[in-house]
């Protein structure tokens, strides 16, 4: 384990015997110094987790104006220590729990180090902290190393920007979001007709809402919590969504959570015309914009209605809806059934 470039090039670093203990590899750390180099220069870096020290002395070499190094294990800073023998650099030590560490910081910060025990799930805990203690700017990063079986969602402030995958190990790098949006509708259930549309609007907004709401013209099959539980099976495998529900006004709950632009797909002149209506009510009621996509030529004949008429006709659902969703759609509708039918015969 070396320093790879900067006033330090080429200088070896202890590690850590054994396998109890993994620190970052030189290959992942040249590309993640790769990803952020010219800026960290006169940056201020916090090397969490910090272990041997790795990363934080690179930003050091690199030039990085403060680097705040934090670990709670004994061993760790022992080995931290003798490797900053030599290393000139306006720089400091916490022995502390990286929340404790976290919390103790004053003023923005523009990189943030988690690599954490791969078993720790410390990540909601760590962006909470940043957006609590206002310690990011639109330029900082969290950059966040794991493992490939790692999954986590982020609250809406934050997003993934990009992602660098090396075999097993898989980085992060997260930034607060700047342009969220909620793609809206019933969901019940949700099609490949909306996940195009919800592809759409990830082209354009770093993070995307989408929000189950209730359409009074409309009579549903699903309850909420049915909805939502496909939905998220559905987005499992998309970064940079969540998934909300919202039994009240759609530009209530959006105003409340600071969102101000919905997106909506529509299939139809007639259905354009109806979104054309509802962004005047949402624009005038709650100073929400709308935006609309039109659906793609192989999503324009489906329909949540044409997913529920082929389930009670017994009919074939794949293709209409995503894939990893089939069985579960399958299997609500049946328990549904059977629970209507004793319902039934109990009158």
């Amino acid at each position: 384990m070396r320093i790879i470039s900067g006033k330090y090039r080429g200088r070896n670093l202890v590690s850590f015997e054994g396998k109890d203990i993994r620190p970052t590899i030189d290959r992942v750390k040249e590309s993640i110094f790769n990803v952020i180099q010219f800026g960290v220069t006169n940056s201020r870096f916090i090397d969490l987790f910090a272990g041997t020290g790795s990363m934080g002395i690179e930003a050091i070499s690199r030039g990085a104006k403060e680097v705040i190094f934090s670990d709670n294990a004994n061993s760790s800073l022992n080995i931290l220590k003798q490797n900053l023998k030599g290393i000139e650099g306006e720089y400091k030590i916490l022995n502390r729990d990286y929340r404790e560490a976290l919390n103790s910081i004053v003023g923005k910060v523009d990189y943030i180090f988690v690599d954490a025990p791969y078993a720790l799930d410390c990540i909601n805990d760590i962006v909470r902290i940043i957006k609590a203690r206002d310690l990011f700017t639109s330029d900082s990063y969290l950059i966040y190393e794991h493992d490939d079986t790692k999954e986590y969602t982020l609250p809406k402030e934050f997003y993934v920007e990009k992602t660098k995958v090396f075999g097993k190990v898989v980085v992060d790098y997260i930034k607060l979001s700047q342009k969220i949006c909620a793609v809206t509708g019933s969901y019940d259930p949700i099609t490949n007709g909306h996940i195009s549309i919800i592809e759409d609007a990830l082209k354009d907004f770093d993070k995307v809402v989408v929000l189950i709401a209730q359409n009074e013209q409309k009579d549903v099959f699903f309850t909420f919590d049915e909805r939502k539980k496909i939905a998220e099976a559905a987005l499992k495998e998309y970064k940079n969504i969540i998934v909300e529900i919202c039994e009240g006004y759609v530009f209530s709950f959006l105003n409340q959570n600071n969102i101000d632009i919905i997106a909506r797909g529509y299939r139809t002149q007639e259905d354009y015309n109806y979104e054309i209506e509802m962004a005047k009510y949402n624009e005038e009621h709650g100073k929400i914009k709308t935006i609309l996509y039109k659906a793609n030529e192989d999503s324009v004949t489906i329909s949540s209605t044409k997913v529920r008429d082929a389930l009670k006709n017994n009919e074939e659902i794949r293709g209409l809806v995503p894939k990893n969703t089939v069985k579960l759609i399958k299997r609500i509708y049946e328990d549904k059934k059977l629970w209507s039918n004793k319902v039934l015969k109990n009158t």
